[in-house]
C-alpha cells in the first residue's frame, strides 16, 4: 500500500506559498506547478498580450512624437537639435517665438524668453499649429495608455498568484479513496487539510 502511494504520487503535497510566489514572479507558473496548465495558460497569454500592448503603445506614441517634430520642421521652421520637451510644448501654443517671448515679457517671466536665433519657429498657419498640437496630444495619450497596460500587468501577477495559492490548497484537499481486499472489504476516505 505504501509503495503504491509513492509510485502513484497520491501523498505529494503542493506548497501554496511556493505556488503563490511562482505566479507572482511569472503568472501561470504556480498553476503549472499544481498541475493546472488549463488555468495557467490564460495567465501566461494575458501576460504576453499585456506586455505587447505596453510596448506597442509606447512605440506608437514615440512614432507620433517623431511625426509631430518632422511636421514642425516643415511647417514652423524649427531646428529640433538640443531642444527639450518644454520647447516642443511651447510651440504648440504660440504662432511664433516672438509671440511667445512677448507673452513671457508681459508675464515678467524673463528667464523663459527664448533666443530667436537658437529657438526660432514661425507657423505657416494656425491650422498647421493645431495639427501639430493634435498629433502631440495623441502621442501623449498613447504613452498614458501604456501606463494603464502596466497596471494590468501588475493586476495579472497578483491575480495569478492568488489563484495559484487557492489551487494549491485545493490540490492538497484531494480526497483519497483506498480499497483493501483482505479480511473482507474495507473502504477508507482520507481528506488532507
Amino acid at each position: 500500500m505504501i509503495n503504491e502511494k509513492i509510485v502513484s504520487g497520491k501523498d505529494i503535497k503542493k506548497s501554496p506559498a511556493l505556488a503563490f510566489t511562482m505566479s507572482l514572479i511569472l503568472p501561470g507558473a504556480g498553476q503549472i506547478y499544481v498541475d493546472r496548465f488549463d488555468v495557467g495558460k490564460y495567465f501566461i497569454a494575458s501576460e504576453i498580450s499585456l506586455w505587447l500592448v505596453y510596448f506597442g503603445l509606447n512605440e506608437y506614441g514615440r512614432w507620433l512624437n517623431d511625426d509631430a517634430i518632422n511636421f514642425a520642421i516643415l511647417n514652423a521652421g524649427i531646428d529640433p537639435v538640443n531642444k527639450n520637451d518644454d520647447f516642443f510644448s511651447d510651440i504648440e501654443n504660440y504662432r511664433s517665438v516672438f509671440d511667445f517671448n512677448q507673452r513671457k515679457g508681459r508675464d515678467r517671466s524673463y528667464d523663459k524668453i527664448y533666443d530667436p536665433e537658437k529657438f526660432f519657429w514661425w507657423w505657416n498657419s494656425d491650422e498647421s499649429r493645431q495639427k501639430y498640437k493634435d498629433i502631440r496630444i495623441k502621442s501623449r495619450a498613447m504613452k498614458y495608455y501604456a501606463k494603464f497596460a502596466l497596471v494590468f500587468v501588475i493586476v495579472n501577477h497578483f491575480t495569478s498568484a492568488i489563484d495559484a495559492f487557492i489551487l494549491a490548497k485545493r490540490f492538497n484537499l484531494k480526497p483519497e479513496l483506498n480499497f483493501k481486499p483482505h479480511q473482507g472489504l474495507e473502504f477508507s476516505l482520507k481528506l488532507n487539510f
